[in-house]
């Protein structure tokens, strides 16, 4: 009995989560930061080998921290 509890509580916040996840993908991106979304979208910075990449990610922190909600 126990462990149906216990598989019953994490099948709740699964279920939780896949709700939550499914909801944020129906909000719209605000107008203000549509431009900064985007920008970051585009960002290669991760997948960049070796660091030959003109974008750092340092670089893409200050500009997140620069844009104003």
């Amino acid at each position: 009995m126990q462990y149906f509890v216990v598989v019953g509580l994490i099948a709740v916040f699964i279920a939780i989560y896949m709700g939550a996840m499914y909801l944020n993908s129906k909000v719209a991106i605000p107008e203000s930061c549509k431009e900064a979304y985007l920008e970051a979208q585009t960002c290669e910075s991760c997948a960049s080998k070796s660091g030959r990449s003109s974008c750092s990610f340092n670089d893409a922190l200050e500009f997140m921290k620069e844009v104003k909600l």
